[in-house]
């Protein structure tokens, strides 16, 4: 805390370039002497304190030492993720492998309702599981990626089912509430 103390001169200006000795008058004495014996309570109180039960400011001994340096995590390098999606053809390759059906997803960059299928419904389990058994699932942007076998995107979400033998089986456009997706996918499995 700092303290302010307005000291005022009973000398003239003139005085005081001529004299070396001044006299000084203190204004308001009794409050300095307060806050003197508040500062000198506070002082006593920290004092009196078990060191322990101070909280410190920072912790030295969880600091590593000055001579430590810090390791970096080197960056992993990022691979494209074209390399990591699945084409076309691997879906065809994976549908005659298993005997599944291929479900065709083709959305779209700003759909609403393509995104709002993809939180609402492509997140349930009984959906997940569906497709998981009697589905390969892959998914097309149709803003930016080719749509294989020259389907045009008429309307998204667009949901195309294919046999493994590259033959659409069904097509269908827009949001479907989970049980209508699910009564689709049971439909379209066999």
């Amino acid at each position: 805390m700092i303290t302010f103390q307005e000291i005022v001169s009973t000398d003239s200006p003139e005085e005081l370039i001529d004299n070396e000795i001044h006299t000084y008058d203190s204004i308001n004495t009794q409050d300095i002497n307060n806050e003197e014996e508040i500062q000198s309570t506070i002082v006593e109180s920290v004092d009196s304190t078990p060191r322990e039960e101070l909280s410190p400011i920072i912790d030295e001994k969880a600091l590593p030492p000055i001579t430590q340096s810090v390791e970096q995590p080197t960056p992993t390098p990022k691979k494209e993720e074209k390399s990591l999606k699945k084409t076309f053809s691997d879906a065809v390759k994976e549908a005659k492998k298993e005997h599944k059906i291929i479900l065709l997803e083709i959305y779209g960059t700003d759909c609403h309702f393509c995104k709002k299928m993809e939180n609402e419904v492509f997140t349930k389990e009984s959906v997940v599981k569906e497709i998981k058994d009697n589905f390969i699932l892959l998914k097309v942007n149709g803003d930016e990626e080719k749509i294989p076998l020259g389907i045009t995107k008429q309307m998204t979400p667009m949901h195309v089912f294919i046999t493994e033998t590259e033959d659409i089986k069904y097509m269908t456009f827009g949001f479907l509430e989970e049980k209508d997706f699910l009564e689709l996918l049971e439909k379209e499995k066999n």
